[in-house]
């Protein structure tokens, strides 16, 4: 417990590097539509059959992969789409907070997820201000810090350091 309490701030978890992840989603999210669209043709050129964005599986379509060079691409394909899934689905729990879920989720969205990135910081203050969140730069970097730390711990969980009052509330010293 005192040791808990007592460590040094460590640098920021490289593993979980939420705010770098964030910065990557929008060209992943495009990666994974090329592969959807490049499997999806390739599939119809080798096999006759088109899997319309891939929401249909191959063994829903009556396509045996298994062996074949799209097995593997197919399955990366797949993987790539559920981690977009489950960031989307990280983004929507945050909005879904009692206190100020909307304007995290309007940061964020803005920020990160909007499906063009924005030009600077101003586009995305007018942004937030389009929305009904007006707000100052140093408001803006304030409330972007509350909203990746609020998605960080829905994708990772929390980690004991952000439950230390939670633990000295019921373990005495």
């Amino acid at each position: 417990m005192k040791k808990l309490a007592g460590a040094p701030e460590q640098k920021q978890d490289t593993f979980h590097n939420t705010k770098y992840l964030l910065k990557q989603y929008r060209k992943v999210a495009y990666s994974v539509r090329l592969s959807e669209s490049e499997l999806n043709l390739r599939t119809e050129m080798e096999h006759n059959v088109s899997l319309s964005a891939f929401e249909v599986n191959a063994e829903l379509a009556g396509i045996d992969l298994s062996g074949t060079k799209l097995e593997g691409y197919a399955r990366s394909v797949i993987r790539s789409r559920n981690m977009l899934r489950i960031i989307d689905e990280a983004l929507n729990s945050v909005r879904q907070d009692p206190d100020n879920g909307e304007e995290m989720y309007q940061v964020l969205y803005q920020t990160y997820f909007a499906p063009q990135k924005p030009k600077n910081r101003e586009c995305i203050l007018i942004a937030m201000d389009r929305v009904g969140f007006p707000m100052c730069a140093s408001t803006y970097h304030v409330q972007l810090n509350i909203a990746i730390k609020a998605i960080d711990h829905i994708l990772w969980g929390y980690t004991a350091q952000d439950c230390i009052e939670i633990i000295r509330a019921f373990l005495p010293d």
